[in-house]
């Protein structure tokens, strides 16, 4: 009772708990060895079904025995037996698992029970089962487990009851009153996720039918917030409400080096190859002839590292005598890194090789395949497991929301949900509008200012925060590099492909210092990059540098890199600066030009922790990389 001293029990008291303690566990353990020796001779008696009980009235989640039980039961039912015995059998082994229910009403294995025993009896009472879920949930609205089972009774109600809509709209209304009497109920939340889009297409309720019901959720889930900003809850129904626009995978440049016999890709997303892209000439009749030859990945040293990517290269097998070589991308040949990110559409690059000039990297021009002109537009509807929207509503929709949680923002200027959902709102605004550059700018200023906010509350997610903060900042840099593609909607493009200059002063150059930056989030943008300074950050890698294969000189001093990474393909890399970063080793550094394809390269040290190790290790790995000119 609150409020009574609670009193430590005398030492021959607690002596007398642990023997009656020992003695069940020796009982219980005597009644588990001999039912697994009846399981292991399969006997299936009724001496064994007993055993079963015994045994999961006291630990009801041990699956072993409940698999015993079911070969019991069915054994039991032979094909001489009659549906009203099996009936009767089944109906009190669901007796069975009610008085289970009342001492674990979260367990897996009983609820797992329950449905194989409705669905070998002949005829299942699936609306007791319904009230039975419902008491259970008036019990304890928030038990998943009753939430999952109750959404299995619905999908065999639905197979019977001639009318399912009407069924739809009473769980709609029974999540309702469960989230009006605790909003912080997210198995309520999520059962409404799976009958909003049922109960709109079922009800057929037209355009302003289905805007009204929408308004009317974004109504609730807002009072839900308004009452409790800090739970999770609504947010996360709010945020499955907005949805996220999947986004198109671009092709920012194709090129072909005719020196090596190299054709080069760069997407701007990570990307799998799980089928090689298609390399084509055409013979004398127009034909298209597969070229032979590999691709590989510019990431990674590994074969498996080498089949993810940004940039990828393929090597003709024979040296080229081809007037014109085409590529060809399909969306089933590659995998994403990100889940929301698609090809949407086929791509052939085509190159003409006319004369040769003093660049040589020759620019590929996109061109869509015949067969697909058909899906170059995108669909009026952004994800069709999402509430039906056209591109212009789901934009009012954003400003419209952006607004709602601005406003809840200046009474609760603390609270993380909030910052993240108004973060996401303005992430999917920038993507799908057309906006300019000043406007863009603008949303992504906004960002950086909440994840620094973030970065200052949600201690657990810093590094998160850091990163998003970052992508925001590499965007806003690297606008005046890309441009939309003339080709289709919402693709990209190099804005520049000139690749080689003459000038040393004309080069392209690329400066981004004392942002902290935590990571390059597409580093091949910047591919076309001569001069990189990335110094004065928070970078923990340089694996990016493996994408910018034309870099010439980094400084990369003042961040946070332990070890040398993505280096040794830079062939026309001359400086590094590592200087004052956190490389404890010299082999940290010599991992980084392993088999190293470029010429002679200054590669400055100082100021990191190993350079106070041996000269012995110093000269050992100095005279293994003799073009590598370590400065201190």
């Amino acid at each position: 009772m609150h409020g009574r001293k609670r009193v430590k029990p005398t030492a021959e008291v607690e002596k007398l708990r642990k023997e009656k303690e020992a003695s069940k566990i020796k009982e219980y353990n005597g009644i588990v060895a001999a039912c697994l020796e009846k399981k292991n001779k399969c006997e299936f008696d009724n001496e064994a079904f007993i055993l079963t009980t015994k045994i999961l009235s006291q630990n009801p989640d041990f699956y072993t025995i409940w698999n015993f039980r079911r070969s019991i039961l069915l054994n039991e039912i032979s094909e001489d037996c009659s549906d009203e015995e099996k009936q009767q059998k089944f109906s009190s082994e669901l007796l069975f698992l009610q008085e289970v229910f009342r001492h674990n009403p979260k367990s897996y294995w009983i609820f797992n029970h329950r449905q194989w025993c409705l669905d070998t009896m002949p005829n299942p009472d699936w609306k007791s089962e319904l009230d039975l879920v419902g008491k259970m949930l008036d019990m304890d609205a928030r038990n998943f487990h009753g939430w999952n089972y109750r959404r299995y009774v619905i999908s065999k109600l639905s197979c019977i009851d001639s009318n399912a809509l009407n069924l739809s709209k009473t769980e709609f209304d029974f999540t309702t009153a469960k989230i009006n009497q605790n909003f912080s109920n997210y198995s309520a939340w999520h059962q409404r996720s799976k009958l909003l889009p049922k109960l709109m297409e079922d009800e057929q309720l037209g355009d302003q039918g289905e805007k009204t019901l929408i308004d009317q959720e974004f109504e609730l889930v807002k009072s839900a917030f308004y009452t409790d900003p800090d739970d999770q809850s609504a947010w996360l129904y709010h945020w499955w409400l907005i949805g996220r626009e999947i986004r198109h995978i671009s092709i920012l440049g194709a090129y072909y080096d005719s020196q090596n016999y190299q054709i080069i890709l760069a997407f701007d997303d990570e990307i799998g190859m799980l089928t090689p892209f298609q390399v084509a000439y055409k013979n004398d009749t127009s034909q298209l002839n597969i070229v032979e030859g590999h691709w590989r990945s510019v990431s990674g040293g590994s074969d498996v590292d080498r089949m993810h990517g940004f940039v990828w290269i393929f090597t003709l097998n024979i040296e080229s005598g081809f007037n014109e070589l085409f590529v060809t991308v399909k969306p089933e040949w590659i995998v994403s890194s990100n889940s929301e990110v698609k090809l949407v559409r086929n791509i052939q690059m085509h190159c003409q090789l006319l004369e040769q000039n003093q660049d040589t990297l020759i620019l590929m021009s996109p061109q869509t395949m015949a067969e697909n002109t058909a899906i170059l537009s995108p669909p009026s509807r952004f994800r069709e497991d999402i509430l039906p929207m056209t591109m212009q509503e789901r934009t009012n929709l954003l400003k419209r929301e952006i607004v709602t949680v601005k406003e809840l923002q200046e009474i609760e200027p603390e609270s993380k949900w909030c910052l993240q959902t108004l973060l996401i709102l303005l992430r999917e605004l920038k993507y799908i509008s057309e906006l300019n550059a000043e406007e863009a700018k603008n949303i992504d200023e906004e960002v950086i200012t909440i994840c620094d906010q973030l970065i200052n509350i949600d201690k657990m997610r810093t590094k998160r925060f850091e990163d998003l903060r970052s992508k925001a900042i590499f965007e806003t840099a690297t606008n005046n590099l890309i441009q939309a593609s003339p080709n289709a909607q919402q693709e990209i493009i190099f804005r520049d492909n000139r690749l080689f200059m003459s000038e040393k002063s004309q080069l392209p150059t690329f400066t981004l210092t004392n942002r902290n930056l935590t990571i390059i989030p597409t580093p091949s943008i910047l591919l076309h990059i001569r001069i990189l300074d990335l110094s004065h950050n928070k970078l923990t890698s340089t694996i990016f540098l493996s994408n910018l294969i034309h870099l010439q000189e980094a400084d990369i001093r003042d961040n946070c890199i332990s070890s040398i990474n993505g280096a040794n393909n830079l062939r026309f890399l001359r400086i590094l600066n590592v200087q004052s970063n956190l490389i404890e080793s010299w082999e940290a550094v010599r991992n980084g030009f392993v088999k190293w394809q470029g010429g002679e390269c200054k590669v400055y040290v100082s100021g990191n922790p190993f350079i106070n190790e041996s000269d012995g290790n110093k000269l050992k790995w100095e005279k293994e990389m003799d073009k590598i000119e370590f400065c201190y």
